[in-house]
């Protein structure tokens, strides 16, 4: 009988080694709401060996193992964070919230390092049961957006360089989701600041009649590998992009001047929130409305904004003129609210 997503299932967790399965049931976690994967690739770089005096392939010879997949899935969660940050540390508490941070603002990130995880998929069959494993997992990207009647959407890509033989024992409960709560555009805000003091205050930093918005961490990692084995022993990051857009109702003129200045002021400080210290350009917020023990917050902190372009889509007669802004930042923070006092995730 064919197989389907309804005898399946897909967890992770956190290596304490590279390429060490590290499921642990107690601690093992889902991605978020809704979640599915878009592919799955496997390959171990063959290479064909022609001979002098014929033209087919004599021998294969086979190189690295190398492993990709992309899991999407409705933000719900906050942990896959620590694949870009690292640990949160031990939350803080208020009224019984306790508070999550990965990350720094500011113009420096500790940022320098990956945190590995490992992969399962089940899927229960009537002959046997298949189970595999991709260890030494690294995520490339996390991209989240969201837009007018839709949840918040994320899409994880993921590179791996260890899979052994595939297992037989099915995981019977799948991991729950330990929030479960299905952000949507309607519980997002988007403020971007300015220089001027003109759209700094509370509400006049916050994007009107906001369309869309979306931002993507892309660490650029590689797996590294090493003489004597054909599986990936680490891996290291290059350059980490932090990048987005968002569209909205054409009402100023303010983030056009800000991608002037850029070129007519070089070196002005052109985004900044009026907050000492803070050193923050702009905040994206989900939140569920609550408060005490039942909030659920994820807030993400972007320091070092800068305008890369602004595009209108048109100007026609009787329908509203959208302007859309894509932008790249330096740093980031993300802080997550929820009921959950434990650092084990």
């Amino acid at each position: 009988m064919v197989r389907t997503g309804g005898s399946s299932y897909v967890r992770y967790d956190w290596e304490d080694t590279f390429g060490t399965a590290a499921f642990n049931n107690s601690t093992h976690k889902a991605f978020g709401l809704n979640a599915r994967l878009g592919s799955w690739t496997l390959g171990h770089s063959p290479k064909d060996l022609p001979r002098l005096n014929q033209v087919e392939v004599a021998q294969y010879a086979y190189g690295q193992q190398n492993g990709s997949l992309s899991v999407d899935f409705v933000l719900s969660n906050p942990w896959l964070f620590k694949a870009l940050y690292g640990a949160s540390g031990a939350p803080s508490e208020s009224g019984g919230s306790y508070t999550h941070t990965w990350g720094t603002t500011g113009d420096v990130s500790g940022a320098k390092t990956i945190t590995p995880f490992s992969v399962e998929v089940g899927f229960a069959g009537e002959d046997a049961n298949i189970v595999r494993t991709a260890t030494g997992c690294i995520l490339n990207s996390l991209s989240i957006g969201t837009a007018i009647d839709d949840t918040v959407n994320c899409s994880a890509d993921i590179s791996y360089g260890n899979e052994s033989d595939n297992g037989t024992t099915y995981h019977a409960t799948p991991p729950n989701d330990n929030i479960g709560f299905p952000y949507t555009f309607a519980h997002g805000e988007l403020r971007w600041y300015g220089d001027d003091a003109a759209d700094t205050d509370a509400s006049g930093s916050i994007i009107a009649e906001l369309q869309t918005a979306n931002i993507t961490f892309a660490q650029n990692p590689a797996l590294l590998y090493s003489i004597g084995s054909n599986k990936a022993v680490s891996s290291f990051r290059r350059v980490f992009d932090i990048t987005g857009n968002f569209q909205a109702s054409w009402v100023n003129n303010k983030k056009l001047l800000q991608l002037l200045d850029q070129i007519e002021k070089p070196g002005t400080s052109f985004i900044r929130e009026g907050q000492s210290g803070a050193a923050v350009d702009a905040i994206l917020t989900f939140t569920n409305g609550g408060t005490g023990a039942t909030l659920k917050t994820i807030t993400i902190r972007l320091s070092g904004v800068r305008p890369d372009s602004i595009s209108i889509d048109g100007i026609v007669p009787v329908e509203p003129v959208f302007e859309t802004i894509n932008w790249r930042a330096k740093t980031a923070s993300v802080t997550a609210e929820n009921a959950i006092s434990t650092t084990a995730l």
